[in-house]
């Protein structure tokens, strides 16, 4: 944890640096020694700049491992095709993560997140002195390494539970560890809400970030406001409470963040495509259009962004053999994530199995749209715009054949055990993914961080755990917020906490379902130990017949009247009977010693050899 940086380049990532104009010495090696760091406004804003490294330069989504897999794959969400390699996630899956080795590189930070907060330390205590003409400045560049740093100690504390507090570095030499102390959740959180509110008190951080894309990852009030409402969510949740921060104080909280954003300009994305930009999606629904669409800073093209900019690279490495130069098959769905999808009345259509493999599926009697026969049907339409199943349409691009996904035995995309082209489950991620992709193009689409579905889930969620008995209007009111854009059914009210407890955390699943919270949610939740199985779904009872290209036989069409070709042997149509649940893997890493990652060994012995107390979790 020794904080070793002592000279810094002027000019980093983010345009953050002023006064171009200003006569830098040039000292050989591009850099300068600390203690001119902040007599100089450009060099203190290059200091800001490095204060952002950690958050500009972490993988978001599609990016665990050398294969970019997604982190749903560590869950009972997706199965990923490593499994064959020994890759990152067959690797956390069957339980071989150690204090030296923690294959879930991307959430292995550790090191690269205290980095960050000593520099913002050190910025923060300099500032004060530091020359810098104009005070509004001075200000905002406090506020955004107030901000930073509670970014940094959320994304520590979800990873590894509660963590060192070190708020007093001012300047770069070597930090005394021995006064360190373990934290709990609470603390760390009661920080991370500490530093939150130093950015929203702040005039000179407005609720979005500048006007240019170089902005779009700068710390702005509604960065700081999601922060603040995930942080009290997962403080209230079972894994983490300890009394300090109550549900009802979580839902507060949670309340605020929303409302404040709301009333400042965020909204959530309705604007369904038009025929123009609805080529290369799979459906009609604004849900499948958002994640197509990159982030501005301005919210002029959607409002619902809070923090993100990572584009995808799912063409390549998580979904379907449909480009030329696809690599693996990737982060392949579940089928207890398609289980999870409703009908399109608003029924959970499977309630659970009645065997420990979930071969036996219980399927819930008032689901009367639900047909084991033809499972796809009348569901939620965030099925068809996250996931690639049997009978699927690839795209809807009227210059290019549209293929029909087919995963039967013998079919181009048909379901493997071994091939790491083909799926595990019998079904593809579609989510992110842009059929226009190529290898000379990446069109896929963006990564979330924080986006304001997500503040009324966990409003909904906090609010309903702080009632008692019945789930209050206003946390179902924030539900049917997020389902009204997909056009499901609202919920009722009246329903009991308990009930309303299950339909939240479905919600949760579906809505934000590759995007990294999964993960985080079984565990704070306190249900990893009912995660362990993955199964898939297979046609059975299949037909195939095949047509010359260009036939006008009915039989060659899709549901949407558009032919079915197979590029070398003409038109192929495929029906089947029935389905098939198959079993497709289980996890080892679902006992508690998993709730959280372990610290990285040479860290927790340098801080024990220092402090003389223990600083790994459980377990490890």
């Amino acid at each position: 944890m020794k904080h070793y940086i002592r000279t810094i380049i002027p000019f980093a990532a983010l345009a953050v640096a002023m006064a171009s104009c200003t006569e830098i010495t040039d000292y050989p090696d591009g850099s300068i020694p600390f203690d001119e760091i902040f007599q100089s406004e450009i060099q203190t804003a290059g200091w800001l700049n490095n204060c952002y490294v950690p958050m500009t330069s972490a993988s978001f989504g599609s990016a665990y491992g050398s294969n970019k897999s997604f982190l749903d794959a560590a869950t009972d969400n997706a199965q990923d095709v490593d499994d064959v390699e020994g890759g990152a996630m067959a690797q956390w899956n069957n339980g071989l993560a150690t204090i030296s080795n923690n294959p879930l590189t991307a959430l292995d930070k550790w090191e690269k997140y205290y980095e960050g907060i000593a520099n913002c330390n050190i910025l923060i205590h300099n500032i004060d002195n530091a020359y810098i003409l104009e005070d509004g400045n001075r200000q905002r560049y406090r506020a955004e390494a107030y901000g930073l740093r509670a970014y940094y100690y959320l994304q520590l504390a979800k990873i590894y539970g509660g963590v060192p507090l070190i708020l007093d570095q001012k300047d770069d030499s070597d930090y005394d560890y021995s006064k360190v102390r373990p934290a709990t959740f609470s603390e760390v959180v009661r920080q991370i809400l500490a530093d939150c509110q130093e950015v929203l008190d702040c005039e000179y951080v407005d609720w979005r970030s500048g006007s240019s894309d170089s902005d779009l990852m700068r710390i702005n009030k509604a960065i700081a406001s999601a922060i603040m409402s995930e942080a009290a969510l997962y403080a209230a949740s079972p894994l983490n409470n300890d009394g300090t921060i109550t549900w009802t104080e979580a839902a507060e909280i949670c309340k605020k963040s929303l409302d404040d954003c709301v009333k400042n300009g965020y909204a959530l994305f309705t604007t369904g495509p038009t025929m123009a930009n609805n080529d290369n999606l799979i459906s009609n629904c604004a849900y499948d259009f958002f994640f197509q669409k990159k982030p501005d800073v301005n919210g002029n093209n959607e409002k619902e962004t809070i923090l993100g900019i990572s584009q995808c690279n799912v063409w390549q490495y998580n979904t379907a053999p449909l480009v030329s130069g696809q690599v693996r098959a990737g982060s392949c769905p579940s089928q207890e994530l398609i289980d999870s999808y409703e009908t399109t009345d608003g029924k959970l259509p499977i309630l659970g199995y009645s065997d420990a493999a979930h071969l036996q599926p219980i399927i819930n009697p008032e689901a009367t749209l639900y047909d084991e026969a033809n499972p796809y049907a009348n569901r939620d339409p965030r099925l068809k715009s996250t996931v690639y199943y049997n009978g699927a349409p690839a795209h809807q691009l009227a210059t290019r054949p549209n293929p029909t996904i087919y995963t039967g035995e013998g079919s181009k995309y048909n379901a493997s055990m071994s091939n790491i082209l083909y799926t595990r489950t019998g079904y593809y991620l579609h989510k992110y993914f842009n059929i226009t992709s190529s290898r000379t193009a990446n069109m896929d689409g963006y990564y979330r961080v924080f986006r304001l579905a997500e503040l009324y889930l966990n409003y909904a969620e906090a609010a309903n755990e702080a009632a008692a008995g019945t789930v209050p209007n206003e946390a179902v009111d924030a539900v049917n917020k997020v389902r009204t854009r997909v056009k499901m059914p609202s919920l009722p009210y009246g329903m009991s906490c308990d009930d309303f407890r299950v339909r939240v955390r479905n919600e949760r699943r579906v809505e934000l379902a590759f995007e990294d919270h999964r993960f985080f949610d079984v565990r704070r939740w306190k249900i990893l130990d009912k995660t362990a199985t993955v199964t898939g779904m297979r046609p059975v009872g299949e037909t195939v017949m095949k047509v010359a290209l260009g036939s006008d036989l009915d039989y060659d069409r899709d549901e949407n009247g558009n032919l079915v070709p197979d590029e070398e042997n003409g038109i192929e149509y495929r029906t089947c009977t029935g389905y098939q649940r198959y079993a497709v893997g289980t996890r080892s890493a679902v006992t508690d010693k998993f709730l959280r990652c372990p610290v990285p060994g040479k860290e927790a012995t340098a801080l024990q050899l220092a402090t003389g107390l223990k600083f790994q979790n459980p377990g490890w």
